[in-house]
């Protein structure tokens, strides 16, 4: 009777810490970034250097305004879809609403493409090059600002999920 009841206060102990780690497991998968939600924000941050770059690059004579107008042809249903993971990670995670993220990110990028010497000439390479592919994030690491990952990207826990690939952009 006495080993009956030690094997089930060790079973309910074993159980009990398995329920444990499952809940902060879950608690912590919650509080990360999903490589959905990552790629959108890739993408949302390549729409916003090109849309900034066509600002700031429009009298350069290399003719920004109309290649952003085309990459934006080109990606729409991507740039599109990317909206809604990005809203659900910032209302996840945040709580900022999708304008203020968007004066945010228009902010960082044009104040970091200051110091980027070239910034229109490799902006508009960017440009012409990504309008060739198929999914813009395989030129993310050709745009002339680095790409940062959110907070809260658990790039670990992407990676273990097998996830086909982050791009390296995200690992910097």
């Amino acid at each position: 009777m006495r080993r009956q009841k030690i094997r089930t206060s060790r079973m309910g102990k074993f159980i009990g810490a398995g329920l444990l780690a499952a809940l902060f497991s879950s608690a912590a998968t919650a509080s990360c970034v999903t490589v959905e939600e990552l790629r959108a924000d890739q993408v949302r941050f390549l729409d916003m250097q090109l849309r900034v770059a066509a600002l700031q690059c429009r009298n350069r004579g290399n003719g920004f305004p109309g290649l952003y107008n085309a990459f934006v042809l080109t990606h729409r249903k991507t740039i599109q879809a990317s909206r809604a993971p990005v809203e659900q990670y910032l209302a996840r995670l945040s709580h900022v609403n999708m304008d203020s993220y968007t004066t945010r990110l228009a902010n960082r990028v044009s104040l970091e493409s200051i110091r980027v010497s070239n910034f229109c000439e490799e902006a508009a390479l960017s440009a012409v090059f990504m309008m060739e592919l198929a999914d813009p994030l395989d030129g993310l690491d050709l745009m002339p600002i680095n790409y940062s990952p959110p907070l809260g990207m658990c790039a670990d826990s992407a990676m273990m999920l097998g996830e086909p690939r982050l791009g390296p952009a995200t690992l910097r």
